[in-house]
């Protein structure tokens, strides 16, 4: 069993489906509605809990009634929720979601309230107990995104580098700010989506040969390896060695009928931890990564899409 330490947010997600996206202006009648606990950062902790890691989570929520729902969901998934902190001031994250049922695929507005509270104070403090002691401990990952103030992240990465973590950055969303290539170095793997790849690379990722392009660029500002996730493409995974020549591997999407796009790439980043953790090769745990993410997309909703082992053993044996 491999160790896990997620940093990110906990946002409640308000979901609503309707026949097709709405066009800018236009109101639809929704054909469903559901609130779910979600996150970039408990999401990526339960799909990497789900695989069998020993995972702790860093975050906050607010001071009302989705703070207690968040501690029975992180205790029933057996997820450390020490270092989640309760904010007084302001409210738990939310999201609002509209999915369209004719593709599956979403469209999302992120109130992230509570998270931007997460302070490189409250990050030390979560460390410096979560870190393993015993550096002679198979390596652990410190796994992140961009759904908290960027400081907090930079803070976290830092701090997970220097105590021999292995690094994963989700730049999701791409802040604002651009990420500068001094907080890239400290990024072991890099795990953006078409459109992040294009934010990061000034490159418009469209194509495989864009996306190896983006590839090429990104990595030169510092991370060991890229993995670009194309949606029905599958994704690249790209590393470059001692010698500064960059290799390009594809791998292709499974052929699943998507219903619900909402945490694919939540999913595909925490199991693609818990295999690392586990000491698998990268070649096999992005197979596995990918299969989980295959499986999320044929359900609704972010947490309750997201697969156990067994359904992931079950769809690589079904895939071969």
């Amino acid at each position: 069993m491999g160790y896990v330490v997620v940093m990110g947010s906990l946002i409640v997600d308000l979901v609503a489906r309707a026949a097709h996206l709405p066009a800018p202006g236009e109101t639809l009648l929704g054909a469903d509605f559901g609130e779910f606990l979600g996150g970039k950062g408990c999401n990526q902790a339960v799909a990497a809990a789900r695989q069998h890691a020993q995972v702790a989570l860093i975050g906050r929520v607010g001071a009302d009634a989705h703070a207690s729902s968040y501690d029975e969901a992180l205790a029933r998934e057996e997820i450390d929720g020490s270092a989640v902190g309760c904010d007084s001031e302001v409210g738990t994250g939310r999201a609002l979601i509209y999915v369209g049922e004719d593709t599956g695929q979403n469209m999302i507005i992120v109130a992230p309230q509570a998270n931007m509270r997460l302070t490189r104070e409250h990050v030390d403090k979560a460390l410096d107990a979560l870190a393993p002691s015993d550096t002679n401990l198979e390596p652990w990952i410190f796994l992140t995104q961009c759904e908290i103030p960027l400081e907090a992240t930079r803070a976290g990465l830092a701090r997970a580098h220097q105590a021999g973590a292995m690094t994963i950055l989700n730049p999701a969303p791409v802040p604002t700010v651009p990420l500068e290539d001094e907080l890239l170095a400290l990024v072991d793997v890099l795990i953006p989506n078409e459109p992040e790849a294009t934010a990061l690379s000034g490159i418009p990722v469209d194509s495989r040969e864009s996306a190896q392009l983006a590839a090429e660029r990104i990595l030169a500002r510092g991370p060991r390896h890229i993995i670009i996730t194309l949606g029905s493409q599958g994704y690249l995974w790209s590393t470059q060695d001692s010698g500064g020549i960059v290799g390009h591997i594809f791998g292709a999407a499974l052929d699943v009928r998507a219903v619900d796009a909402t945490a694919a790439g939540d999913t595909f980043c925490g199991t693609l931890a818990a295999s690392l953790a586990a000491g698998a090769s990268m070649s096999d745990d992005l197979i596995r990564a990918n299969a989980a993410a295959a499986i999320s997309v044929t359900r609704k909703g972010a947490q309750p899409s997201i697969p156990s082992a067994a359904e992931v053993d079950a769809m690589l044996a079904q895939s071969h």
